[in-house]
């Protein structure tokens, strides 16, 4: 495909969506980005960026800016509630750079400003779409219709996109919630623990550390509904004494940010000239960090099956060809992960790291290449030709 002739209008400016519009402007596409929020910023704390994803990012110039505000770390390591090793990560570790969520999409946001080939409506809310390209948005008050050659959906898990097309989206109801925080001490221990009280992990970023926490043992619950910060320090302090001084360092409950886990799998990611990536296409576990990282990955696929396309049909399938299988791979191995992370019955844990555990660390390599879903190298590649 001629890719100059392409008008793309991509909705989403969080970290897949502007992944794509750069990506696709650069390779000389016209490039519409809609965004419903007027003054975007980062929600959220702390993102790990792995190996697939860095790639895509140093495609687009980002390296030398990630490498300056994030922290290099390897593959976790998970660890007891007593900081006793349980499962070590792969050989070779693979990198993990940690980087904030704000000053990630600060250096996406810095990147749309500067390409002239992306045009950025910002406070423009999706309200309809149709499979031959046409979008309403509401912008100042005002109802605009939009036509685009290709439209992607990038607009996360309660996308408009995927609402108005026909992707045979399965939303499953919200589960497990998940708690997260950056703090401004050097606390983080570079591991995550399998408790008796849920997950905590904790690693080192830019001035500070973030963490996260589940909240899904009852104890946790009942601290939570009732906004008690110092129960909930109690419940971990048990469970996890290395989270002392980082809860201890939260001011305020409302400093605090939690999600529910939300999965979302779609039998078809195209529509006509409607398309999905990220989180609105396969919303998944957080518990392999390959939410954002996929996102990515979906964004330099897309450019690089386009680029090989005789025309956008055929593009577009390939896209959802490649990619939904590999992702449906990573969304059932974290759910799975999840799932036995969450053991919070002192007998079926045992089991759990006695029989399940030993099994998993003789996968280590072929779960990495699972995890990446496509070689860096390639990922790289697409980016810069």
């Amino acid at each position: 495909m001629n890719l100059s002739q392409l008008h793309v209008l991509v909705v989403g400016s969080a970290t897949g969506g502007a992944a794509t519009a750069l990506l696709l402007a650069r390779a000389g596409a016209r490039v519409t980005l809609l965004e419903k929020v007027a003054q975007p910023r980062a929600v959220g704390a702390g993102i790990g960026l792995a190996e697939n994803g860095l790639a895509v990012l140093e495609s687009i110039g980002l390296g030398p800016a990630i490498a300056a505000h994030g922290r290099a770390v390897d593959s976790p390591a998970i660890v007891d509630g007593r900081s006793r090793l349980m499962l070590a990560p792969p050989r070779p570790t693979p990198r993990v750079r940690m980087i904030r969520r704000s000053d990630l999409q600060g250096l996406l946001l810095d990147a749309l400003a500067a390409e002239p080939r992306v045009e950025r409506q910002f406070g423009a809310e999706v309200i309809g779409a149709e499979r031959d390209g046409r979008v309403i948005a509401r912008i100042d008050g005002r109802t605009v219709e939009q036509r685009a050659d290709l439209v992607v959906g990038a607009d996360g898990v309660h996308s408009r996109i995927r609402t108005a097309g026909d992707f045979g989206a399965r939303v499953r109801p919200p589960g497990i919630a998940y708690l997260r925080a950056l703090v401004d001490v050097e606390a983080a221990q570079g591991v995550e623990a399998w408790t008796g009280a849920g997950i905590f992990g904790s690693f080192a970023v830019d001035r500070g550390t973030y963490f996260f926490a589940s909240a899904g043992a009852r104890a946790c619950r009942h601290a939570i509904a009732a906004r008690d910060l110092d129960a909930l320090r109690a419940v971990w302090a048990r469970a996890y004494p290395p989270s002392i001084p980082l809860l201890g360092a939260v001011r305020r409950f409302d400093d605090l940010i939690f999600n529910r886990v939300i999965r979302v799998d779609c039998q078809r990611w195209v529509d006509g000239r409607l398309a999905l990536l990220g989180d609105a296409a396969h919303a998944m576990s957080p518990n392999l960090g390959q939410g954002a990282n996929s996102a990515l990955v979906d964004a330099a696929v897309l450019l690089d099956e386009l680029r090989r396309a005789a025309d956008l049909p055929s593009g577009l399938d390939a896209y959802q060809r490649r990619r939904r299988p590999a992702v449906q791979r990573v969304a059932r191995a974290a759910g799975s992960m999840g799932a036995l992370a969450e053991i919070t019955s002192p007998v079926a844990r045992w089991l759990r790291d006695r029989l399940l555990l030993p099994v998993a660390a003789r996968l280590g390599g072929d779960a990495t290449a699972i995890v990446m879903q496509e070689p860096p190298a390639t990922l790289l590649a697409i980016g810069r030709a």
